[in-house]
């Protein structure tokens, strides 16, 4: 089981590439300082290390804090919630709707741990639903402020292109430290699962984070131009300094919530604050029908997980 266990790591963290790395990648190399490959190097760079560096809260919470999976059988339920969670996200990546890996992990995991009979930690499973729910909305009008503020500073003659080079050039490294220190837990907490390490608290494997991280550059890199196209040009038109505010705000918050140790989507922060600030920015460049369509793949990510989840987990208590 160990070695299944281990593959479906690295296909999860290929997929994760192909929707939080192809996002925040196209994400980076808008602001303008960086290519698309670099961009998508960067953020390879932080799922390898940065995880060890700040610690697995994060990891621990997905790993441990809303199921426990140290029964017997449980490593065989986690895998069942990672398919719910692979199934939910890879339909919407080929749609090109960058949706949240997370909340759908998150889903698959309460859905399966239900399901399956497994002891859920309600308190925070409410947590950690809830902030899934609220995070786009709170992005969104992080962006909006931020926006205001990068537009004042870019905006003083004497400093503006100083300022703007810095932003331009800092968006990308903090938005990517950001996502090492949040969204790349997930596949850190897989990891653990899949080898049987110890999980709370959740321990980093450097050779298993390696591969990670190179199956996860190897998907972001499959899909970024397409996901790139969808995100700043159909659903909003993106300028470098709405590209630079959005990084900053959706940083802010992804970095907060790993501090705390609460899982929270760098895709959907990002996606959502890129929206709001370029609703301070250029408001007509926001495309209304194009929203629908993420808000309808977001709002949908988290029900569809948790009852795929649930069906793979009553499935798995029927069969022990």
């Amino acid at each position: 089981m160990a070695p299944l266990l281990l593959v479906a790591a690295f296909g999860f963290a290929l997929l994760s590439g192909a929707n939080d790395g192809a996002t925040l990648g196209a994400a980076g190399a808008r602001a303008g300082a960086l290519s698309i490959s670099a961009s998508v190097g960067l953020l390879a760079v932080a799922v390898a290390v940065v995880p060890a560096l700040v610690g697995t809260g994060v990891a621990t919470t997905l790993a441990h804090g809303l199921v426990s999976f140290e029964r017997s059988g449980g490593r065989v339920a986690f895998l069942a919630a990672v398919v719910a969670a692979l199934l939910v996200v890879g339909v919407l990546s080929r749609r090109g709707l960058p949706t949240s890996a997370t909340l759908a992990l998150s889903g698959g995991i309460v859905g399966v741990g239900f399901g399956a009979g497994l002891p859920l930690h309600w308190t925070t499973v409410v947590v950690v639903v809830a902030a899934g729910l609220l995070g786009p909305l709170v992005a969104s009008g992080a962006g909006f402020l931020a926006a205001r503020s990068v537009g004042a500073a870019i905006g003083r003659p004497a400093r503006g292109r100083v300022v703007s080079r810095l932003l331009r050039r800092a968006g990308p490294v903090v938005q990517s430290f950001a996502y090492g220190a949040n969204g790349a837990e997930k596949m850190v907490a897989f990891a653990a699962v899949a080898t049987g390490a110890g999980l709370d608290p959740v321990r980093v494997s450097l050779p298993d984070q390696l591969g990670i991280a190179g199956c996860f550059s190897a998907g972001a890199l499959v899909t970024v131009r397409r996901v790139s196209t969808r995100v700043s040009e159909q659903m909003v038109r993106v300028r470098p300094e709405g590209a630079v505010s959005a990084a900053v705000a959706s940083s802010a918050l992804v970095l907060a919530s790993a501090a705390v140790g609460l899982p929270m989507s760098s895709t959907q922060a990002s996606t959502a604050s890129l929206i709001g600030a370029t609703a301070r920015l250029s408001p007509h460049s926001v495309r209304g029908g194009e929203l629908l369509s993420l808000g309808l793949a977001w709002g949908a990510t988290l029900p569809v997980a948790v009852a795929g989840g649930a069906v793979l987990g009553l499935i798995l208590r029927v069969a022990r």
